[in-house]
């Protein structure tokens, strides 16, 4: 081999020629015989699916979900229907608190107060 060997020389140029759009065309032919372009396609969908049911979802929680709302918010109000006169059937407890003296409604009230697990 030659010590001497100069590369400046060599120059720029391939021994082999090809077309002006070769290996566009060759890239193409890969895609469609892998099956690569309907796979890009297909998981493309899927991503713009799931992002659509990602946004729903947050959407959902926001409106249906009022517990993250603090207690101040003019939002957290909630209008309560009031009923007047209406005959349900009366549970036993119910008659039974009726039925219970001013004393002794004072007594389950102070037990309620100092009730640790209630409190």
């Amino acid at each position: 081999m030659d010590k001497d060997f100069d590369f400046d020389n060599v120059g720029k140029q391939t021994p082999y020629r090809t077309s002006d759009n070769f290996f566009e065309e060759v890239q193409r032919r890969v895609m469609v015989q892998t099956g690569i372009a309907q796979r890009r396609k297909r998981r493309r969908l899927q991503m713009i699916v799931a992002t659509t049911f990602a946004v729903a979802a947050v959407l959902a929680g926001l409106l249906f979900v009022p517990s993250f709302l603090p207690a101040d918010s003019p939002l957290s109000d909630t209008k309560v229907l009031a009923v007047d006169n209406v005959t349900l059937s009366i549970d036993p407890v119910d008659n039974w608190i009726k039925n219970l003296s001013d004393e002794e409604l004072e007594e389950l009230v102070s037990f309620s107060e100092n009730d640790i697990f209630l409190n």
